[in-house]
């Protein structure tokens, strides 16, 4: 019995010391992960009298791009959601960048008697659940009249990354190269002018990084514009899919192909700009 269980036990240790098991592993829960995307993808692609077959289908019987062509035509509004998901994103993103970028900066290369707080209070707006200020902010864009409008949903994402952006950038500013910012200074560059010429062009991958992930977060939120935006007309991508749903019958092939549609941009964007994503998030992790 003795030596069955040092047999087992010798296995299991070669099973997890071998050098194909984290690859694995990993193969295995990609593949969990993408069953769900897989299924979205198939389904875009079938007729609505094949979405509704039992047993279901794993691969269409009949191939066809109607539902496509239908979500990008005027006869549906897929892309007047689209076109308020660029908008949110890209406003939130912008704000929620250029504000943490001087912010950060400000609290790691100007620090004062209680700057350390400032950063704390920072996070500690992040570490509330998010579930938690929605109505907290409808009561307030209700006194401010901004109740179905796209800038509450613009504040509201840029509360969500704003915070978190700091917080990493400034990690990240503690450990510039303050020699830099003293040279320009001794070249005649004013403090202002340092930052635009040295630090920003320097810090450019960290930035980037911050930016492609408060892209991506604006642009898949779906609490806060499903409560405070109720014009179709208003309503992003991620809301509008909303649009399939009926009394009777959902019309799961559009939706999918919709919500097919609605990954696109975030995945080309994440795709062309990965790399300075994974560099942008360790730069701050070693002095330069």
């Amino acid at each position: 019995m003795i030596m069955a269980k040092n047999g087992i036990r010798s296995f299991i240790v070669k099973i997890i010391d071998h050098s194909l098991t984290p690859y694995t592993v990993a193969t295995l829960i990609l593949f969990f992960m993408l069953l769900p995307i897989y299924w979205m993808l198939i389904t875009s692609f079938k007729q609505s009298t094949e979405v509704f077959l039992s047993p279901p289908t794993y691969i269409p019987q009949l191939i066809t791009l109607e539902n496509y062509i239908f979500s990008l035509s005027v006869k549906g509004p897929i892309l007047v959601y689209l076109r308020n998901s660029f908008v949110i994103a890209i406003l939130t993103t912008a704000i929620a960048t250029i504000s943490a970028v001087f912010t950060a900066y400000g609290l790691s290369q100007y620090k004062y008697k209680g700057s350390n707080i400032v950063l704390a209070l920072y996070i500690f707006t992040r570490t509330i659940p998010p579930l938690s200020m929605l109505i907290p902010f409808y009561i307030l864009f209700s006194y401010l009249g901004w109740i179905n409008t796209l800038q509450s949903v613009i504040i509201y994402t840029t509360y969500m990354s704003y915070p978190l952006m700091v917080w990493m950038l400034k990690s990240f500013f503690d450990s510039f190269p303050r020699e830099l910012i003293d040279a320009a200074l001794i070249d005649g560059c004013s403090r202002t002018s340092a930052i635009f010429r040295v630090v920003l062009p320097v810090s450019a991958t960290a930035i980037g990084a911050m930016a492609i992930i408060s892209f991506m977060w604006s642009w898949n939120e779906f609490l806060a514009p499903l409560l405070f935006v109720h014009d179709d007309a208003l309503k992003p991508i991620t809301v509008g899919l909303f649009y399939f749903v009926g009394d009777e019958v959902t019309e799961w092939h559009r939706m999918c192909a919709a919500g097919m549609i609605a990954v696109v941009p975030s995945m080309i964007f994440f795709l062309l700009a990965q790399r300075y994503i994974v560099k942008g998030l360790t730069t701050g992790a070693v002095k330069f």
